[in-house]
């Protein structure tokens, strides 16, 4: 798989990854709960991504600047920092988990801006 192709699979990956994050912590806030088997779910997909950005990092590395270097990075974080949030929660019942949506809802703004970052078209240089 060439560089750009890759790049733009994990920048669709993120995207998605922003998408399911929305959603969950929207039925979070509507509903007060999350069923233990859809957290696990989107848990155990950002731990897959984050491990696939770190893997895949060094091949798309020479192609991005350092501030979509940066900003890819600040991704991975995002992700790690959702996946570990939504390891907490269990307490009283163990069918339903109640993740705290202010820590879920700040990895949702810093990914949404890494994205934002990665998709900023590179500054010209003059030489």
């Amino acid at each position: 798989m060439n560089v750009d192709r890759l790049k733009r699979n994990l920048m669709d990956k993120l995207v998605n990854a922003r998408i399911d994050i929305a959603a969950y912590l929207q039925l979070r806030r509507a509903k007060g709960y999350m069923s233990v088997s859809e957290n696990d779910h989107l848990r155990d997909n950002l731990f897959e991504l984050c491990a696939e950005l770190r893997d895949k990092r060094a091949l798309i590395a020479p192609s991005v600047t350092p501030q979509q270097q940066e900003a890819l990075h600040m991704a991975g974080e995002a992700m790690a920092s959702a996946a570990v949030c939504l390891m907490t929660g269990h307490h009283d019942c163990p069918l339903y988990i109640a993740v705290n949506v202010e820590t879920l809802g700040r990895c949702l703004t810093t990914l949404d801006n890494s994205i934002q970052d990665m998709n900023a078209p590179a500054p010209m240089v003059r030489v």
